[in-house]
């Protein structure tokens, strides 16, 4: 996919006639959900219209803030706002930090009753730090026979960096703060242009103090990574968590980074980690000099850094289910609970007349946004779609064409061979032929058909008389 802005996509389309039908099947009349959980979806308004109407408790999650992609103007950042009142409409409204959630409030006016509490997607995070000792050893002596093949020898610490490369990521903020004698890994990959230059920025940029390693890595591979290095970097000033912080906790690797959104949740300066400020190279620099100065081995941490243990231990234990229940799913059914219709008095009057105006609507709200999510589809130059070679493999062949970008009108275009019935061509379309229809899922059609059409098959009559 190809696009002029950002990567703001949709992936589920309320809008879909097969969607909603789904949807209206499961919630209105199978009944079996005593809760609906929502993340960042487009146009939740829609949805969260129908589960009240429906009396369903709801939680919705906020987990970024797009008004910092250039993508966000004009429509979108209508779009946004909207998805963003929305939640008023919900049980409970959470988001990953406390720091993230008051920043919604404030700038969006926005009720924010829960906050996830930190969660390890892999096990791997959950244990000692100690049974790591070894096998961080050997990945520490491979990245510094490494950095001695670029010409740097005995660096004072190596530090690191993970995580997508992309531009809000700031990677490029770290490159020459790291002082001299010390060395930066960098880990992650990307698909955008900064990713490339992040990947050539050790040696063929004059730094043979940085090692960057184009892969992502799976939980493993991470987890030796942090435990491998003195220090983790992040310069971004746009995480609205930072789950990186909390990983390189769990692994005893203490954390410099940016004093900015989620790094401030958990880091303490001077207490149990440090915030430095890459926006100044120099200063930046400095303040990284200092703490290496100030000493990186787990003994000194006791002395420097005397609540940092503790942090990463109380990670480690954490019952993330039991701590979920209690701050997020059982706030939300005790509002489903006051929502009921047997809490008598006026209050069933004013609850049957919201459910009705939820309702009406949600179900004008639909026909009225199908429309025009349709129109901008069929009408939007932007983006567009390449269309790849022989599907199904594991390597994606990128010689093929581009798509048109108005699908709904390729009739109007044709269709690339023309085949039709039983005149099937001999060999596969082309992947530059006209569309993705031609190049992949016609043939798909085709061969299936053939399955029935072939004059070998035998053909089974049964007659029915009276």
């Amino acid at each position: 996919i190809h696009s002029s802005m950002d990567g703001v996509a949709v992936f589920l389309d309320l809008f879909s006639a097969v969607n909603m039908t789904l949807i209206l099947r499961e919630l209105c009349l199978k009944r079996d959900y005593d809760c609906i959980f929502m993340d960042d979806i487009a146009w939740r308004l829609e949805l969260l219209l129908l589960t009240r109407a429906m009396a369903i408790p709801t939680v919705v999650s906020t987990h970024t803030d797009i008004t910092h992609m250039p993508s966000c103007t004009g429509v979108v950042a209508m779009v946004w706002k909207l998805h963003m009142l929305s939640s008023h409409l919900a049980s409970i409204h959470a988001t990953v930090s406390k720091v993230f959630g008051q920043q919604m409030s404030k700038t969006y006016g926005v009720p924010v009753g829960a906050v996830w509490p930190p969660i390890l997607w892999s096990p791997d995070f959950k244990s000692d730090p100690a049974e790591w000792t070894e096998r961080a050893s050997v990945k520490r002596r491979k990245w510094l026979e490494q950095f001695k093949e670029q010409g740097l020898s005995e660096p004072k610490a190596i530090m690191l960096s993970a995580g997508r490369w992309s531009a809000e990521k700031r990677i490029h903020l770290l490159l020459d703060a790291v002082p001299k004698d010390c060395a930066l890994v960098i880990c992650g990959d990307g698909t955008s242009d900064y990713a490339t230059k992040i990947s050539q920025a050790g040696p063929e940029s004059g730094r043979n103090n940085v090692l960057p390693l184009r892969k992502m890595l799976n939980a493993q591979e991470l987890r030796l990574a942090y435990s491998a290095a003195d220090l983790f970097l992040s310069a971004s000033n746009f995480e609205t968590l930072g789950n990186t912080v909390i990983e390189a906790f769990c692994s005893g690797t203490p954390v410099a980074v940016q004093p900015a959104q989620g790094h401030l949740e958990f880091v303490k300066d001077g207490t149990n980690s440090w915030f430095v400020d890459y926006s100044d190279t120099d200063e930046a620099r400095a303040s990284l000099t200092r703490i290496v100065a100030s000493g990186l081995s787990p003994d000194s941490f006791k002395s420097v850094l005397p609540e940092f243990t503790a942090l990463g231990k109380s990670f480690r234990d954490a019952d993330f289910a039991n701590e979920f229940d209690k701050v997020v799913i059982q706030p939300a059914l005790a509002v489903g609970r006051r929502q009921s219709l047997t809490i008598g008095g006026v209050g069933v009057v004013l609850e049957f007349i919201k459910r009705v105006i939820c309702l009406s609507v949600c179900i004008v709200l639909w026909f009225v946004l199908r429309a025009a999510t349709r129109i901008v589809f069929v009408t939007s130059d932007d983006p567009k779609f390449a269309v790849l070679g022989q599907l199904g493999g594991a390597v994606d062949d990128p010689q093929g064409g581009v798509v048109f970008t108005w699908p709904c009108m390729r009739l109007l275009f044709g269709f690339g061979d023309g085949a039709s019935g039983n005149d099937y061509p001999a060999h596969p379309p082309s992947p530059s032929d006209r569309s993705d229809y031609d190049s992949h899922y016609r043939v798909a059609v085709q061969q299936e058909m053939r399955k029935w059409f072939k004059p070998k098959h035998e053909l089974a009559l049964m007659t029915v008389t009276s």
